[in-house]
């Protein structure tokens, strides 16, 4: 593959992919308590020419609409580089793209994927572009990677404000905060936001934070008074090949409990630690306009699912609803005959006509450090409603949604 590399410099894209004249580099994720390797992240390098570094290389595939073919591509060449290094002992980090997750790769990677997963530790970097974009495909690649012992870490953490709202939901093993945070001139407040948000989460879930962009000595005291004990960086190593030796560290990464996702409804996750009682359609209107208040006063990233069963969607819903995105939440609607699409950042989902959820009403509300419901459901005529604000049981909750959330 040496020789194609050197001589691909007018090469295009499809060649590129049909020729795999693309090579893995290989940057040390290190502790940052003896400051010894974990593992390396394995990143892309296209021929020498336009298309040698990995932003140009990706903006090509993404222009020629083969973003997940070259996704798929440099995974692979990523683990039979790995597996003929013979680091047994050492993490391999691998990007991602939420949107390839939810591609069908062809059977080769599949099997090469699998072979790997067997003999290394995985990390499977989901970047944070696409992250809600394509939720159920995302969630379903979540589960079977853990299934196979792989490990999930959420990357670029405060670069995208959507990468913060879906981390509940992810329940990342490792959680990557972003070089402009790490590197950041003052502790403003949006990033002071960010870091205490990832704090939270790590201490609930038990998770790790891995700070990137780490290049001088003084960035290390940074990352380390925002509770991260991995690091990424030039101050550690710089792209290259996989060393001959490695000493690697006695720090071991951080496997999180994974949260079950079934296929019941929301009333099911939520009602046996609620108190629920008959109410009527105005006060459920009246709960439903209290967690939703509480949408309007965030502040950061969040997530409002809301699904309406067969009461339909109107018109003065849809303009509160789009005041929130403006605010930067994103929104989910449920219901029989829900359009596709709502305007702005609302989705909608359409149920089918044997779905539980059509004789329930319920509005989740999940933002990366808190959780709020409403829920309800009509049983012979009569309406039994509840509240829930435990960020845990909501979190449970929107998860039953997921699977109806297809793109």
């Amino acid at each position: 593959m040496g020789d194609d590399l050197r001589f691909a410099g007018d090469v295009g894209i499809e060649a590129i992919l049909a020729r795999r004249l693309v090579e893995p580099v290989f940057q040390p994720v290190v502790s940052l308590v003896d400051e010894r390797p974990v593992g390396f992240e394995a990143l892309a390098r296209g021929p020498e020419g336009p298309f040698h570094e990995a932003p140009a290389l990706f903006a090509a595939a993404a222009r020629a609409g083969l973003s997940s073919e070259l996704d798929w591509l440099c995974a692979a060449q990523a683990g039979r580089a790995y597996r003929e290094a013979a680091v047994p002992d050492l993490a391999l980090f691998v990007n991602l793209n939420p949107d390839t997750l939810a591609t069908d790769p062809p059977d080769e990677l599949v099997a090469a994927y699998h072979e790997l997963t067997e003999e290394h530790d995985v990390v499977l970097e989901i970047t944070e572009q696409s992250v809600m974009r394509q939720p159920a495909a995302l969630m379903e690649a979540v589960l079977d990677a853990r299934s196979r012992t792989a490990r999930i870490a959420l990357d670029d953490i405060g670069a995208e404000p959507g990468s913060l709202a879906a981390m509940p939901l992810i329940n990342p093993d490792i959680i990557k905060l972003d070089r402009s945070i790490i590197q950041a001139r003052t502790n403003s407040w949006a990033v002071s936001q960010v870091v205490n948000a990832v704090l939270d989460e790590a201490h609930r879930r038990d998770a790790q934070i891995l700070a990137e962009g780490i290049e001088r000595p003084e960035h290390v005291a940074v990352a380390r008074s925002m509770g991260a004990t991995l690091g990424q960086g030039y101050l550690f190593g710089r792209p290259g090949p996989i060393p001959d030796r490695v000493r690697r560290s006695e720090q071991q990464l951080a496997r999180v409990t994974p949260r079950t996702v079934t296929h019941s409804t929301p009333f099911d996750v939520l009602a046996p630690t609620a108190d629920v009682h008959a109410t009527s359609d105005d006060m459920f209107a009246a709960m439903v306009s209290h967690i939703e208040n509480q949408a309007t006063q965030t502040t950061s990233p969040a997530i409002l699912a809301i699904n309406v069963g067969d009461g339909g969607y109107e018109d003065e819903a849809r303009i509160r609803h789009t005041y929130l995105t403006n605010r930067g939440i994103d929104v989910f609607v449920l219901g029989t005959d829900t359009p596709r699409n709502l305007g702005n950042r609302i989705r909608g989902i359409a149920l089918s006509d044997d779905d539980p959820l059509i004789g329930e009403r319920t509005v989740l509300f999940v933002g990366s450090r808190y959780g709020s419901a409403a829920f309800a459901r009509r049983t012979d005529g009569t309406l039994h409603a509840g509240t829930c604000y435990n960020p845990e049981r909501v979190i449970e909750a929107v998860l039953t949604l997921v699977n109806r959330l297809a793109s």
